[in-house]
């Protein structure tokens, strides 16, 4: 892992354009927190769009030239990062009635929140694992007739390294919960914890499976 850190570090190096995505990021958890306190299912769909194409334009600066994007190639990107989403909502909406009878329940204060950490962790491995299956589609669009049929091989190049992408799944989760909790309290607001938020599962999820692939490190089925 070490060394996939530093050939992910390097190429970042080389790709200042990288910045642009977590930054647009940022712009559009701003932009989705407009509907706050009206259309939930507009809030979803509105942060689902703005989500996919941002991790869909950092995959394609990543694997090309770092400076620039066709736009063909970044629209079937952006299709491959979309189409997943719906089963992160469908994950929310199960998971929903648990947290609603642990907040309602009388149970510890500690106990309650146990469970709520457990289960927006899940969610977010479950939001990783789904951006690993379109990275890896991503990967292999070029040997598949369409979109599904890349997230097919997708999943498939997912299943086939569960147990790697899971520690880096939840070493992720775990650092990136580290970073927002230091950045609100070094620089109290949203503006550098929603960067976090944002930028650190684009390296986690798309970069370091890229170059892992790349290397030769996980199977390829």
């Amino acid at each position: 892992m070490g060394k996939l850190l530093t050939e992910v570090r390097d190429r970042a190096l080389k790709r200042p354009w990288l910045l642009a995505p977590p930054l647009l990021g940022l712009l559009a958890q701003n932009v989705a927190s407009i509907f706050d306190g009206g259309s939930v299912v507009i809030r979803m769909l509105l942060l689902a769009a703005l989500t996919s194409a941002v991790t869909a334009l950092f995959a394609e600066l990543w694997l090309g030239d770092g400076w620039s994007v066709k736009p063909a190639r970044l629209a079937d990107a952006w299709k491959l990062f979309l189409l997943p989403y719906p089963l992160l909502l469908v994950f929310g909406l199960l998971t929903t009635p648990l947290v609603y009878w642990v907040l309602h329940a009388e149970q510890t204060q500690s106990y309650s929140m146990a469970i709520i950490s457990l289960v927006l962790g899940a969610g977010k491995i479950v939001a990783f694992a789904l951006c690993g299956v379109s990275t890896f589609a991503l990967l292999r669009r070029s040997d598949a007739s369409g979109a599904w049929g890349a997230l097919k091989l997708g999943a498939r190049s997912v299943a086939a390294n569960a147990g790697w992408l899971l520690r880096l799944f939840i070493g992720l989760w775990l650092f990136q919960e580290a970073c927002v909790y230091l950045a609100k309290q070094l620089a109290p607001g949203f503006v550098l914890a929603g960067f976090f938020t944002t930028a650190i599962p684009l390296f986690g999820c798309v970069a370091l499976p890229i170059e892992a692939w790349r290397s030769g490190t996980l199977s390829k089925p």
